[in-house]
């Protein structure tokens, strides 16, 4: 793409509660490792770069001075420039940031089309149609009109947990959006994915700066939801890819997206050090300066990090890694109180044997049975963590 006029709006303001305790406030997800070579913000920036779209006209939009330096730390070595960090108000929500971001963009550049993007999903950029759908919405978008890039999406989490646009064809290229809705429940969403004129939102959108400030006026988005925000325009587009793209919004979807180990199939992820005997199917995470050690877990999450120095382990059942945002939201609201052996959805007989830190230490099972964790800090004060699944029977 060449196009001179082309920037990126990058949303970084997010926290990410789902893949707590890997994400934190002070370490939100988009800022978390994706793979051994980009977190997810260089990930989204590395996308569109290799688009063509030039690097001084990608933005990233922050909400506090944690995430604005996390983006300097992190962005700065792939080429943005540091006045394109753009820190706004929280409270202005998702519509409000991507229409803060073009009205910055639009300050430098009153010709701009911009695309506003999520930085904490995972899309495969070397797909040829992602580079055709993009181009097609920037064509659109030329026009005069927003346009959303959406995907079909083929499993109930991700559709339950996204916006889905439902559109006509209008033999343009694009189709024309009838109706939004917005993370719908369970038995909404099977129906709606079972259309063929549905598409899930990958929350990336494109349109001329001055598409959307001359049509909308800045207090309008002040803290509305996405679907509120849409249905403002009066003529909303869709471009449907057929790309890969995954929202990563929990334990299982960010497993399914990393490299797995060739026989058994797990995912480790993190600077740690690791030691895995007969596990199958399953994410390890190990923070730098820590050593992990598992046996027999299957199908499982555990996480071994820190929080502001403080131990944390997570043991989860993938399936079930929905409900790591409430121990997050727990943490959030109670951090000093948090229970030392938490357990949730149907988490039981799991053990913490005794550790020189244990009143440090904070140890949560998510929908699992029959582990045990032992967690130590050794002299030269690397941590380390023995987790053991044992049946019943054994």
């Amino acid at each position: 793409m060449d196009n001179k006029h082309l920037w990126v709006a990058v949303m970084a303001g997010g926290e990410g509660t789902r893949l707590f305790p890997i994400s934190y406030p002070g370490r939100p997800k988009q800022f978390c490792q994706l793979d051994d070579k980009n977190t997810f913000i260089q990930a989204t920036i590395s996308n569109f770069v290799s688009l063509g779209i030039k690097t001084n006209q990608v933005v990233a939009i922050t909400t506090n001075k944690c995430q604005t330096e996390l983006a300097k730390e992190q962005v700065l070595p792939r080429g943005l420039l540091s006045q394109n960090i753009c820190q706004i108000n929280p409270n202005w929500g998702y519509p409000g940031a991507m229409y803060q971001a073009t009205k910055f963009i639009a300050e430098i550049d009153p010709e701009a089309i911009v695309i506003c993007t999520p930085s904490d999903h995972y899309l495969k950029a070397t797909d040829d149609d992602f580079a055709y759908t993009v181009k097609t919405a920037v064509a659109e978008a030329e026009n005069g009109y927003p346009v959303l890039i959406g995907v079909k999406v083929h499993d109930l989490v991700t559709a339950t947990g996204c916006g889905h646009a439902i559109f006509e064809d209008t033999g343009d290229g694009c189709y024309e959006v009838v109706d939004f809705v917005e993370k719908p429940n369970e038995k909404l969403a099977d129906k709606i994915m079972r259309r063929d004129d549905s598409a899930c939102n990958t929350g990336i959108v494109v349109w001329k700066a001055s598409t959307l400030l001359d049509s909308i006026d800045e207090q309008e988005v002040w803290g509305i939801g996405t679907d509120e925000f849409l249905n403002k325009f009066e003529t909303l587009k869709i471009a449907v890819g057929d790309f890969a793209w995954v929202d990563c919004g929990n334990y299982e979807s960010l497993f399914g997206v990393l490299p797995k180990t060739p026989h058994h199939k797990n995912a480790c992820i993190g600077e740690g050090t690791f030691e895995r005997v007969r596990c199958r199917g399953s994410l390890l995470h190990a923070l730098e300066g820590t050593e992990l050690s598992v046996c027999g877990a299957k199908d499982t999450a555990v996480i071994f990090t820190t929080i502001d120095d403080r131990p944390i382990l997570v043991v989860a059942d993938l399936e079930r890694s929905q409900g790591i945002k409430e121990l997050a939201e727990d943490y959030y609201r109670n951090e000093k109180l948090l229970k030392k052996d938490f357990s949730l959805f149907g988490a039981r007989n799991n053990i913490v044997l005794g550790s020189n830190i244990s009143d440090e230490l904070i140890v949560a099972f998510v929908g699992v049975s029959n582990y045990a964790v032992y967690v130590r800090k050794r002299a030269n004060g690397v941590l380390e963590a023995a987790v053991s699944h044992q049946l019943p029977n054994e």
